[in-house]
């Protein structure tokens, strides 16, 4: 009986592991709202900005467990910095102020990125601090919200989902911070 037991639980829970997938993200579309954000920011500065070493304190994150349905992660098998700052350099570079060669570089660092899937009030949760050369370093912090399901790979698959919203939402706190503009009016010299 007791070898009856053990057969069945190993291979419910071998099923159960099967069952469970990982959630992808999908890529990164820049937000028209920040563009023109970003646009009207810079449109009395001729401004050119790229972006630098964007790091984590979770070194090389890809995916966060999501209840027993797997791990969420953002697409193309990218860390989560490196997810955002991507992100962040399309939205400069559709907004006609990235360039790769450009001495102003903001830098950033993922103090935290997390999520919750708890039923109808899903949340993301990202902090960075981002720095330039001539910028005191400053923290950005946002919680984008969102529903969920009760079914938990419904519930992680919608928390997948929302990420390049989160991230939308995370970059348009970045470029209302009063030190973003700061960034972009410094001078740096040429070495």
């Amino acid at each position: 009986m007791k070898k009856q037991y053990i057969t069945i639980l190993t291979a419910t829970t071998l099923a159960l592991s099967l069952a469970s997938c990982s959630h992808v993200s999908p890529r990164y579309n820049a937000s028209a709202t920040n563009v023109e954000e970003i646009r009207q920011i810079t449109k009395d500065i001729s401004a050119k900005i790229s972006t630098g070493e964007f790091t984590a304190t979770e070194i090389g994150k890809k995916s966060i467990v999501c209840r027993a349905a797997g791990p969420v992660g953002p697409s193309d098998n990218k860390t989560f910095d490196q997810f955002i700052k991507d992100a962040i350099a399309d939205e400069f570079k559709i907004a006609g102020i990235y360039d790769e060669k450009s001495n102003v570089k903001l830098k950033g660092n993922l103090d935290s990125i997390d999520f919750s899937s708890s039923i109808g009030a899903g949340k993301w949760m990202m902090k960075m601090t981002f720095s330039s050369q001539e910028v005191e370093p400053f923290v950005v912090e946002n919680t984008y919200s969102f529903s969920t399901n009760f079914i938990a790979d419904i519930a992680c698959e919608q928390v997948s989902q929302a990420l390049p919203a989160a991230t939308q939402d995370f970059i348009k706190k970045l470029i209302q911070h009063p030190s973003f503009r700061n960034i972009l009016t410094q001078k740096v010299a040429i070495n």
